[in-house]
């Protein structure tokens, strides 16, 4: 009787035991299609670090669009593009909204590895991020020579490269060209002269090439004005620029380091002598009216000094000496008219012995 019952019951606990294989595989297919849907990213901002800057390398946890608090990630480094052994750099904890972030200061350029261990269901998980690291290169000089004038060319970059080959560049239309390589000595440091032979306007940058541990690395770029000689060495950055030449009663107009018109002007008195030195216009009038003639292009606040016209021409049609003013520089009407025009507020003014 006892037989014939277990034998009844046997189909009964077959049924059992097969439905909780068919849980336990429930189960765990429902944990395994969580944890797949883990999803770790990281990216490093900014993108490429100048030595010796830093990084963040931030990112997200999340599994099926939401967010995994809580979650312990771990930093690992080692040399970029090496397969050299993993070493930890740093540990986190993920935020209410499964961010993170890791400070990182690279020397040279470094893969980094994201690592999630796994669990809050969610599966392990790893995000990989490789931000360049460029040297810092640096370029100096004087900003304007005369042609025919050598110029210095002075840099350095760090970290040291000593005996590495840097390239000194120069843009033409849109494009840099080489001009010049000089050696790094041991300091990591470089001086050259440079004579250009044409006058103008050169931009210049120095490059030292990509290598096994650091990107490229370019300066910032350096504008040198080479002038072109002119009688009173106005320089060419200046698009307007006015000489008064005491001694021999004549302003001198300049364009860009170029001689556009001369004239023949009556200056100060004795007692009220033409001031000496550099100024700017700070003002204009027109019409100026009375002994300031059509208009008026003022360049010194304390005694009113200006350049303007005349209503005594003849003053200024004499011979020189023209030492008929009290300091300002009197033209005929229709030659100051002209000056006027082209002569903005903010014009040098170099009155020369």
């Amino acid at each position: 009787m006892e037989r014939r019952q277990a034998i009844l019951n046997r189909p009964a606990r077959l049924a059992v035991l097969l439905g909780a294989v068919v849980l336990v595989l429930a189960l765990s297919a429902g944990t395994a299609a969580a944890a797949a849907a883990a999803q770790l990213t990281a990216a490093a901002s900014p993108e490429t670090v100048v030595y010796p800057g830093a990084a963040v390398i931030g990112g997200a946890l999340t599994s099926e669009s939401a967010a995994v608090q809580g979650a312990v990630l771990e930093l690992f480094q080692r040399p970029a593009g090496t397969a050299a052994e993993w070493l930890a750099a740093g540990s986190t904890t993920t935020a209410a909204d499964g961010s993170f972030s890791f400070d990182v200061a690279p020397s040279v350029s470094t893969d980094y590895q994201v690592r999630y261990g796994g669990g809050a269901g969610a599966a392990a998980a790893q995000a990989d991020v490789r931000p360049p690291v460029q040297p810092l290169v640096t370029l100096s000089s004087a900003e304007s020579i005369w042609l025919g004038q050598s110029v210095r060319l002075r840099g350095s970059v760090a970290p040291a490269h000593p005996g590495a080959t840097v390239a000194i560049e120069r843009r033409v239309s849109g494009v840099w060209q080489p001009l010049l390589t000089v050696t790094l000595d041991d300091a990591s440091r470089f001086s050259l002269p440079w004579t250009p032979v044409e006058f103008g306007f050169y931009r210049l940058r120095a490059r030292l090439d990509a290598d096994s541990d650091h990107d490229i690395g370019v300066s910032s770029s350096r504008q040198i004005i080479v002038n072109r000689p002119n009688a009173h060495d106005v320089p060419m950055q200046y698009d307007h620029y006015i000489v008064i030449v005491r001694h021999e009663y004549r302003l001198y107009y300049y364009e860009s380091g170029v001689l556009v018109r001369g004239f023949d002007v009556a200056l100060g008195k004795p007692g009220y002598r033409t001031p000496l030195g550099l100024f700017r216009i700070y003002g204009k009038r027109k019409p100026a009216a009375g002994a300031l003639g059509a208009c008026a292009m003022f360049y010194r606040r304390r005694g009113g000094i200006a350049i303007h016209g005349t209503n005594q021409p003849r003053l200024v049609r004499r011979p020189a000496p023209r030492a008929y003013s009290h300091g300002c520089a009197r033209m005929l009407n229709r030659h100051v008219l002209w000056l006027y025009a082209r002569v903005p507020v903010g014009t040098r003014v170099h009155n020369l012995r």
